[in-house]
């Protein structure tokens, strides 16, 4: 049976490997570094970030639908935030919105994570160009919908 857990370790395992070599744009918004560090199953805390660029995974809610008698169709809601800090405001917005083209040519070319799952798509954006009144700090929060079978 595959778990709501064990998709989001998926989620963020093919993000931490695949997402920067999908990122378009000029050398200056380039990350020096990306891997596992920059991606975390938790809420975002801008005081706590380990690097300037995270993204932080959050599950939202799930919903379940019957499929046969051992069997639920899960839809997961998950939102992912991308924060970028520690560069001018210029290079923040690009480089946010550079990850999150990445981010959604990453969902739109493999929704089954690698066969992982069924479905994932990106159903909405929103972009915070200040968080916490800091100018230094740029976001964008992505909802995603994760979709699988659960056999019991």
């Amino acid at each position: 049976m595959t778990t709501e857990m064990q998709v989001l370790e998926r989620l963020k395992a093919v993000i931490a490997t695949s997402l920067v070599a999908l990122m378009e744009g000029e050398a200056e918004i380039a990350l020096k570094q990306f891997d596992e560090t920059n991606v975390e199953i938790d809420f975002p805390d801008v005081d706590a970030m380990r690097r300037p660029t995270m993204l932080y995974i959050q599950p939202d809610y799930g919903n379940l639908e019957p499929l046969g008698m051992h069997s639920d169709l899960v839809t997961m809601r998950a939102t992912v935030f991308i924060l970028c800090k520690g560069a001018p405001n210029a290079i923040l917005v690009r480089r946010t919105f550079a990850l999150y083209s990445a981010l959604y040519l990453l969902v739109r070319g493999d929704p089954t994570l690698g066969g992982f799952i069924e479905d994932a798509r990106i159903t909405d954006m929103d972009y915070y160009p200040a968080v916490t009144a800091s100018a230094t700090i740029t976001a964008i929060e992505a909802s995603i919908d994760l979709q699988w079978s659960k056999e019991f």
